[in-house]
């Protein structure tokens, strides 16, 4: 009977030192954004700080990654499908509501946000180059970067506070996720905004929003991937594509991941995805859950409930 209380117990001993690598490491690599800018060399080592983290706590354990996390069954590949799809749900409403009323400004861009000229000899052939990269090439390098963080927040995170049957996991895991950036947004290192506390919290409905788009696919698939591929796709598609044909004063209140028309058409869709497919595949979300000697009879036995709860 003491078998379930023992492994939530190590179940939480092993998120404490997550927290700890996670929380260290980073403030090391957003103090030295925060002081010295945003720039390639400071930025990727931060984005892995979270598998890091994921993989010495694990390590720590004596846990590992369930079998099926980095697996690409076709379901998965539904999955992440899907994923590369949800940035234009939300962006293509979002943006054309800005331009269309007037608050945001459409501008053509000439050179990619990486710094190379966007092929074609006229706006409309750049723009089609520049749609066509952000949604086939664009994802794929941007999965790179995004599988240092889905690794630690989806891949670790979520499933190890399920099997601790903590209440709320997809929100707990979404609001660390959001908080994480928080010293990037109030510093104006990352999306500088005229209202930095204001972006923060749109910031942060933004990414729960579409946190839990990832932690649906991520838990009724039993794999990340789904997961790699929403956040690359939405760096990509939404961040490196419509930001960069956006300007003006307030664009920044408006639209982007801190933008009042971005997070509320995150909040739309989440809760519309959550009425019409709801989390409650326990198959699949025990597939996604840590193996552990300790934890895989009662960690598993709590998934259904946790996932309800989330």
């Amino acid at each position: 009977m003491a078998r379930p209380s023992s492994a939530r117990q190590g179940q939480y001993g092993d998120l404490l030192v997550f927290a700890a690598i996670l929380g260290v490491l980073s403030a090391v690599f957003e103090l030295n954004i925060a002081r010295n800018g945003l720039t390639p060399e400071r930025y990727v080592p931060l984005v892995y700080v979270p598998a890091l983290a994921a993989v010495v706590a694990q390590g720590a354990s004596g846990a590992r990654f369930a079998a099926g996390s980095f697996g690409l069954t076709g379901r998965a590949l539904r999955g992440v499908l899907l994923g590369l799809l949800y940035p234009l749900l939300v962006a293509v409403p979002a943006y054309g509501i800005a331009w269309l009323a007037g608050v945001v400004r459409f501008v053509p861009a000439a050179t990619y946000p990486l710094g190379f000229p966007i092929p074609g000899d006229t706006t409309t052939t750049r723009l089609l180059a520049h749609a066509a990269i952000s949604i086939t090439i664009a994802p794929l390098v941007m999965g790179i970067l995004a599988i240092g963080e889905e690794i630690g927040w989806r891949g670790y995170l979520l499933p190890r506070l399920i099997a601790a049957r903590v209440p709320r996991p997809v929100l707990v895991t979404n609001l660390v996720w959001s908080l994480w950036h928080a010293p990037l947004l109030l510093s104006q290192r990352y999306l500088p905004s005229p209202y930095p506390v204001l972006s923060l919290g749109l910031f942060c409905v933004s990414l729960c929003g579409m946190g839990w788009v990832a932690a649906y696919l991520r838990l009724t698939t039993g794999s990340i991937w789904p997961a790699v591929a929403l956040h690359a796709a939405w760096n990509a598609i939404l961040v490196l594509f419509f930001n960069v044909y956006t300007q003006g004063e307030l664009a920044p209140l408006w639209v982007g991941e801190g933008g009042i028309l971005v997070a509320s058409c995150v909040a739309v869709s989440a809760l519309v995805w959550r009425r019409c497919a709801p989390v409650s595949d326990a198959g699949s979300a025990r597939d996604a859950l840590p193996v552990h000697d300790d934890t895989h009879t009662g960690g598993h036995h709590g998934s259904a409930a946790a996932n309800q709860r989330a």
